[in-house]
């Protein structure tokens, strides 16, 4: 009981037998290829491919043909980039056993990297419920974005999109406690964190702030944040403010700029400062240095920032080391170069 079907991201929307084909403005393209087998507690898919920057898998399995009926599965989201062989064994929600030849659809997608609703492509697959096959690729981590899975602690800090950096989430039912024969285990590296690669740039001053393991297969993405009582005051900051912030020396480029906004859960007004670098790092430890002075006295309507009051310099930094990728992906270093490369 399997499926088998392909996605080409390519140049313009069009519609051919069993594809469907875009592209990004810089020509590259992603590739996913998909087969899963389900059984009675469980299903087993393997993923293979090519994924442009800035986008991830995501897949959810329902009780009934075209992605319809009841969910069966979290939503799954798995990390990776440039050209990548996964596979995932993912028990019922709830720990419930499913009648064979009952009808199962899995949802594919390529999203956004912290949006899956922000999809390129998306389409349902539909068999029914029979043999579980083994794992045809390695077995890698994944996060559920929905189901039961549940945030018991997080950084507190913000993120530009929304949400907390590294999210901490309770423990999912890891399947049955009795099993016949050896069962697989995923290849989990302790000390990943949900969003590998998204690093604050003042994780040092911040409990659980720490970008955990990374590898030179993950996207290197810095980030900061400026808040105020209200949007005038950010606007103060932004025009008085004078970064200094390198990366082991090299000065981060093309630094993008928010628009000044609300956002869930605080009633402050915000702004957010985000680099992407990209993936392909050379393994070895990096810095960040991060030092912030104003040209003219600014309040965020709590304190004064600037010169001649209290807070005239904010000094402050991160630390991360690059490892090889566990799974076998071949990587051409190109980070870090002179001058630093940065991405969409």
């Amino acid at each position: 009981m399997r499926r088998f079907s392909i996605l080409l991201l390519l140049a313009f929307l069009l519609t051919v037998p069993l594809a469907s084909q875009t592209q990004d403005d810089g020509g590259y393209s992603s590739t996913v290829n998909w087969f899963y087998s389900a059984c009675e507690d469980r299903m087993v898919i393997d993923l293979h491919g090519r994924m442009q920057l800035g986008y991830d898998l995501y897949f959810q399995a329902f009780d009934s043909f075209g992605g319809l009926g009841e969910p069966i599965t979290a939503l799954r989201r798995i990390s990776v980039n440039g050209d990548y062989s996964v596979s995932q064994v993912i028990y019922w929600l709830n720990g419930e056993r499913r009648g064979l030849r009952t009808p199962i659809s899995v949802v594919i997608r390529i999203g956004r990297e912290n949006d899956p609703e922000s999809t390129l492509f998306q389409e349902p697959s539909d068999d029914f419920l029979g043999d579980c096959e083994e794992p045809g690729s390695t077995l890698v981590e994944g996060v559920d974005v929905t189901g039961p899975a549940e945030i018991v602690s997080h950084s507190g800090v913000f993120l530009p999109e929304g949400g907390f950096l590294n999210p901490v989430y309770a423990d999912p039912d890891p399947g049955p406690l009795v099993q016949i024969g050896a069962r697989e285990q995923p290849v989990l590296a302790p000390g990943r964190t949900a969003d590998p690669g998204l690093i604050f740039a003042e994780c040092m001053d911040v409990e659980g702030g720490d970008p955990g393991i990374l590898y030179d297969t993950d996207q290197i993405r810095v980030f900061w944040s400026w808040y105020a009582k209200t949007a005038a005051q950010v606007r103060d900051h932004i025009n008085s403010a004078q970064y200094g912030i390198t990366l082991s020396g090299r000065t981060l480029p093309n630094v993008q700029v928010s628009e000044v906004k609300q956002i869930p859960g605080s009633v402050n007004w915000w702004v957010f400062y985000t680099v992407n670098l990209g993936d392909k790092w050379e393994h070895g430890h990096y810095h960040i240095n991060f030092a912030l002075t104003w040209s003219t006295a600014i309040s965020d309507g709590y304190e004064e920032f600037g010169p001649g009051t209290e807070n005239e310099l904010i000094d402050s930094g991160c630390s991360f080391t690059i490892q090889q990728n566990p799974w076998g992906v071949e990587v051409l270093h190109e980070q870090p170069s002179i001058p630093l490369k940065t991405y969409p």
